[in-house]
C-alpha cells in the first residue's frame, strides 16, 4: 500500500500519510454513497414520507453547516486540528447507526419520528462542520500544491472503484430485502464504514498549523474573508451553482424509484457504476490537465455541459431510461470530477493561507443556508404543490405530458446556466490559462 504515492513524493513520512488519506476514503465512500444516494430516498419512502417531508428531512440538518464558521474559529484558536477532526468525524458517522434503527422502534410516518431523525441528522451535520474545516485545513498543509491535482485524481479513482463495487452489492441487497429492516441494516453498515474512514487518520501526520500575524478574532476573521474579492466572487458562483443542484438533486432518486420504476440495482448500475467507470478511465488525465491549465477554465467547461443534463432527464421514461440514463451518467462521470476538483482547489487557492479553515467555514456556511437547505425545501414544495398545476396546464392546453419532477429538473438546468454565466464574467483565477487559447494552440500544433 505504501508505494501507492511513490511517484508523487520521495518523502516517506508524507507518502505514508497520503496513503492513509486514500485508504480512509475507500471506507468513507461507502458511507457517503449510502447516506447521500438512492438508499436515503428509498428509506424515506419506506417510512412513509412524501417529497416535501423528504426534503425537510434532508434540508434542516444541512443548516448545521452554519456551525462551520464557529468550527473554523475554534480550530484557529485551539490549533488542535487532528484531535478536532477525529472527535467530530466519529460524531458525524455514529448518528447514522441510530437513524437506521429509530423507525423500527417508533414506527413509520410520524412527526415524532421526523423530529428525532432531524435531531440526529443535525448532530451529524454540526459535527461534520468541524470535520470538514479541519480536514481541508489539514490537507492544505499536507499536500504540496504542485501534486494536488494528481493526488486528488488518484484518491478519487481508488474511491470510485470501491464505491462502484460496494454500490452494486448494496443495490442487490436492497432489491432482495426492500423493507425497512433492509434499509436499517445498510445504514448501520455504512456508519461502521464511515467510522473506519476516520480511524485511518490516526496514522496521518499532524502538521502544526501556521501561526497568524494578528490575534485571532471571530469577527475580523469572518470579515476578512468577505474582503477578499476573488474569493467572494467565487463564493457567489458556488452558492448559485449549488442552489441549482439542490433544488432538484435529492429528487432524481425519487423520480427513478417512483416514476421510472427502477430497481435499486439498476439505479446504482446506471447512475453510479457507469459514471464511475468513466471517472476511473479519465481521472488520471483530468488531474494533469487541471494542474496544467488551471481550475477556472476547466470548471467553466464542465459546468456548461452539466447545465444541460437536467433537461435530458425530462425526456426519460420507463421505456428509454436505460439508454438515456446511461448517456447522462457517461457525461456525469467525465464532468463531475472536474467540478469537484476545481471547486476544492479554488477554495484553497483563493484563500488566505494563514486562515484556510475560516475560508472553508464561511463558504460552507453560506452554501449550507442558501445553496442547499433552502433550495431542497423549495424543491419539495415545487414538486408537491406547484408542479401539479404546471403539469395540468401542459396536458390540457399544450397536449404534452410531463412529470412533476420535470419542473424541478428544468429549473435546475436554468439556474446552473445562470451560475455559468456569472462564473465566466466575474470569477478570476491568478495564473490560469485560457481554455480557448489552449485548444487553439493544440489545433495549430496538430
Amino acid at each position: 500500500m505504501f508505494k501507492l504515492n511513490a511517484d508523487l513524493t520521495s518523502d516517506n513520512s508524507l507518502r505514508k500519510s497520503l496513503n492513509f488519506v486514500i485508504l480512509g476514503i475507500t471506507f468513507g465512500i461507502v458511507f457517503f454513497n449510502v447516506t447521500t444516494g438512492s438508499p436515503v430516498a428509498g428509506f424515506a419512502k419506506a417510512i412513509g414520507f412524501g417529497d416535501l417531508m423528504y426534503g425537510v428531512m434532508l434540508a434542516l440538518p444541512v443548516l448545521g453547516g452554519v456551525a462551520q464558521v464557529f468550527a473554523s474559529y475554534f480550530l484557529e484558536k485551539s490549533k488542535k486540528r487532528k484531535l478536532i477532526f477525529l472527535i467530530s468525524g466519529f460524531l458525524h458517522r455514529l448518528p447514522w447507526a441510530l437513524i437506521a434503527i429509530l423507525p423500527l422502534i417508533l414506527g413509520k410516518g410520524s412527526y415524532i419520528l421526523l423530529f428525532f431523525l432531524i435531531l440526529l441528522m443535525t448532530i451529524s451535520s454540526i459535527s461534520n462542520s468541524f470535520t470538514n474545516v479541519s480536514f481541508w485545513s489539514w490537507i492544505n498543509d499536507l499536500v504540496p500544491m504542485h501534486i494536488r491535482g494528481r493526488f486528488f485524481s488518484r484518491r478519487a479513482t481508488i474511491s470510485t472503484i470501491v464505491g462502484m463495487l460496494s454500490g452494486l452489492a448494496i443495490g442487490k441487497f436492497l432489491d432482495m430485502y426492500n423493507s425497512l429492516l433492509g434499509f436499517s441494516i445498510v445504514f448501520v453498515f455504512a456508519a461502521i464504514m464511515g467510522m473506519l474512514d476516520i480511524a485511518c487518520f490516526f496514522f496521518v501526520k499532524d502538521i502544526p498549523m501556521k501561526a497568524q500575524e494578528q490575534q485571532t478574532d471571530l469577527k475580523k476573521m469572518f470579515v476578512s474573508t468577505l474582503e477578499n474579492h476573488h474569493f467572494k466572487k467565487f463564493m457567489v458562483f458556488f452558492v448559485i451553482w449549488n442552489f441549482g443542484l439542490s433544488i432538484a438533486g435529492p429528487y432524481f432518486n425519487m423520480y427513478m424509484i417512483k416514476d421510472l420504476k427502477m430497481s435499486y440495482f439498476d439505479i446504482i448500475l446506471l447512475t453510479q457504476i457507469v459514471s464511475n467507470i468513466v471517472t476511473i478511465l479519465t481521472l488520471p488525465y483530468i488531474g494533469r490537465v487541471v494542474d496544467k491549465i488551471g481550475n477556472r477554465p476547466m470548471l467553466l467547461f464542465a459546468a456548461s455541459l452539466l447545465s444541460l443534463l437536467p433537461i435530458v432527464w425530462c425526456f426519460t421514461n420507463e421505456n428509454n431510461y436505460k439508454y438515456l440514463v446511461t448517456i447522462i451518467s457517461i457525461f456525469a462521470g467525465l464532468l463531475w470530477p472536474i467540478i469537484d476538483m476545481s471547486n476544492n482547489n479554488l477554495i484553497l487557492k483563493l484563500s488566505d493561507q494563514t486562515q484556510t479553515s475560516m475560508y472553508v467555514g464561511v463558504i460552507n456556511m453560506f452554501n449550507a443556508i442558501f445553496g442547499t437547505a433552502i433550495p431542497i425545501v423549495l424543491g419539495g414544495y415545487l414538486i408537491e404543490d406547484i408542479a401539479p398545476y404546471i403539469v395540468t396546464f401542459f396536458k390540457n392546453y399544450m397536449h404534452f405530458d410531463i412529470a412533476t419532477y420535470h419542473v424541478a429538473f428544468f429549473v435546475s438546468g436554468f439556474l446552473r446556466f445562470l451560475a455559468v454565466i456569472y462564473l465566466k464574467k466575474n470569477v478570476k483565477e491568478p495564473g490560469a490559462k485560457s481554455l480557448k487559447n489552449v485548444i487553439k494552440s493544440k489545433i495549430k500544433r496538430a
